[in-house]
């Protein structure tokens, strides 16, 4: 085993791994184990929940009969998949929950555990051979990511290659996303150090808004460009010389935000995406969503969401 956790000082502590099916379990398992170093605790859960074992009152004996007999087969299920991993982590352990919520008893479970990164597998849709055309995204991930507290990645099965290239998406020129700035960052590098892989930053600017008016409606559109693009470099610059985070290269792209990640994650061929969210609560969540999840709507690699802090 590879002791990852000098490249992030205290490393990951806690893992948690959530296993929805047995097909996820050797991809999971094996990201797992690219990032956690020789003191993480990794905690593997299996969620589960059939209705008809809840049944009417008149049938609680048999449902309870019917729930164990259930709970016990999953857990001998996840417990066979496992086998093959426990000899290639030192601290590993795993559960079986009942619940029909599975992502509110994966947020109990990462509370519980003190889990620094909640690692669970994405719906895939297969398109023509093998080949993979979209990732769909579940009410139930969508629940996650809008009220988990610590960072949520979101993986395909795809294996990450040897030195993988990890992508964090900033907002730098709004001074209210500077705590959630730092903390996509520190977690894209500690990702990248783990990996030993590189580390690009990526800005998508609207372009006129709100700058014009500052830079004056007398300059060109070159010039404006060049200006706001200036500035990005130099507020990147500050922002990651406070945060202590080095990176390979910084693309600053014109457009709406989700296209423009979408378009750099496949020409770099990216292995993580990180983004930060503010997440959204209640009928404007539903209704409105946030950017990060159009971005989750639009690429194609595996996500790590950080919330503001």
């Amino acid at each position: 085993m590879v002791d990852n956790s000098a490249a992030r000082g205290a490393g990951i502590n806690n893992l948690l791994v959530v296993v929805d099916d047995a097909l996820s379990v050797p991809y999971l398992m094996e990201k797992a184990l690219r990032i956690a170093g020789t003191d993480t605790q990794v905690h593997v859960v299996h969620v589960i929940y059939e209705g008809v074992a809840d049944i009417s009152t008149s049938a609680v004996e048999d449902s309870a009969r019917l729930k164990t007999f259930i709970l016990e087969a999953a857990e001998t299920e996840l417990e066979d998949e496992l086998e093959n991993w426990r000899g290639r982590f030192r601290k590993m352990e795993s559960a079986t929950l009942w619940n029909p919520r599975t992502w509110e008893a994966v947020l109990h479970a990462a509370e519980n555990s003190g889990a620094d990164l909640i690692l669970r597998a994405t719906s895939e849709q297969a398109g023509v051979g093998d080949r993979v055309v979209s990732v769909l995204r579940t009410p139930d991930e969508w629940n996650l990511l809008r009220h988990a507290t610590v960072p949520v990645m979101l993986v395909k099965a795809a294996a990450w290659p040897k030195e993988p290239v990890v992508v964090c998406s900033l907002d730098v020129f709004d001074d209210s996303h500077e705590g959630l700035n730092r903390k996509a960052l520190s977690e894209a590098r500690m990702l990248a150090d783990l990996l030993g892989g590189d580390l690009d930053i990526v800005y998508a600017y609207p372009l006129f808004e709100p700058w014009v008016g500052e830079l004056g409606a007398i300059k060109s559109y070159a010039e404006i460009k060049a200006a706001v693009e200036e500035d990005a470099r130099s507020r990147t610059s500050e922002l990651t010389d406070a945060a202590g985070v080095s990176y390979r290269h910084l693309h600053l792209e014109e457009g709406p935000t989700a296209p423009v990640l979408a378009a750099l994650v496949e020409d770099a061929e990216a292995a993580l995406l990180v983004v930060g969210t503010h997440a959204r609560e209640g009928v404007r969540g539903v209704l409105l969503g946030n950017t990060s999840e159009r971005i989750l709507h639009a690429v194609d690699c595996d996500v790590v969401t950080v919330h503001a802090p």
